[in-house]
């Protein structure tokens, strides 16, 4: 009984520069809205299939959370899939796909499919509560990526500058 969730962004810069941004979890942080803090990150470096990410962060500023999550699918420059693999979910599955458009730039698409819980009481609080928060974390995420997107078009460089 799992939902999805879907948003895109069109951004300035191209796919290469968003694969490269979003392959390394450390720049999750450059991301997160100011009410999610993250107290601790643990991975070997950026995406490759199989490659787990640890974190640990505080939703609110007090409510814990910790997620391991696998890289699933790694397809440079186009696909990023990370599945959790320990967490407040029965499932999350995020697809991140940069699609390049030809007057330059790209077209960045977030997929969520995910269940919080097994039940229909979970299947109801996915398709409520749990929507509007990605609703409201992706329109966040997607703004703070067309800030940096912006700037790494000019830069011509996918560094971190959020």
């Amino acid at each position: 009984m799992s939902s999805t969730f879907h948003t895109s962004t069109r951004l300035a810069a191209s796919a290469e520069h968003l694969f490269t941004f979003h392959s390394d979890p450390r720049n999750i942080i450059h991301v997160m809205p100011p009410t999610l803090k993250l107290v601790s990150l643990q991975t070997n470096g950026p995406a490759a299939e199989g490659r787990l990410i640890e974190f640990h962060c505080r939703d609110w500023w007090v409510i814990p959370m910790r997620w391991k999550c696998r890289w699933h699918t790694v397809q440079p420059p186009r696909l990023l899939v990370d599945e959790m693999v320990e967490g407040p979910f029965a499932q999350f599955v995020h697809e991140h796909r940069f699609e390049p458009l030809p007057e330059g730039g790209c077209v960045m698409h977030d997929t969520i499919t995910y269940a919080f819980g097994r039940s229909w009481w979970g299947k109801a609080i996915s398709e409520t509560g749990v929507r509007l928060y990605l609703h409201l974390l992706f329109a966040y995420r997607h703004n703070r990526t067309r800030r940096w997107a912006k700037q790494a078009s000019l830069t011509s460089s996918p560094q971190v500058a959020c």
